[in-house]
């Protein structure tokens, strides 16, 4: 392991369905596997197939999130009232843009060396 880091949950699911466009392999499914995504419970390597997409996709996201404010807020997921009589909301998810600017950075360093060599990128899943 030469690198790590974190990335929060709820962003993680915020940005999933552009995840799922980079080509990744998944070690626990049968068969060959390559496929694309991540697995979100498990182990998921991307290799240097997967860095040019990986690299234009955080890159794309860390140029939108630039123009954000210092902390900003995204919507997240629906979620009940407590009582049968209670409206539900979206929940409000809040992030400091620099600490996500720097994430993304880092993984967008992480898809260039991948792009070079015979590296893995492991993620396993929360």
């Amino acid at each position: 392991v030469i690198d790590s880091i974190v990335i929060h949950d709820d962003l993680l699911q915020y940005i999933m369905d552009s995840l799922e466009w980079i080509p990744s392999k998944n070690p626990s499914m049968q068969g060959p596997p390559s496929g694309r995504g991540i697995n979100y419970h498990g182990v998921t390597l991307f290799d240097n197939h997967s860095s040019e997409t990986l690299i234009s996709i955080f890159s794309s996201w860390k140029s939108l999130i630039k123009n954000a404010p210092d902390k900003f807020e995204l919507t997240g997921e629906f979620v009940y009232g407590e009582a049968d009589n209670q409206e539900g909301d979206y929940k409000k998810l809040v992030f400091n843009r620099d600490e996500v600017i720097t994430q993304f950075e880092k993984i967008i360093l992480m898809g260039e060396v991948l792009s070079k060599d015979e590296f893995f990128l492991y993620h396993f899943g929360i």
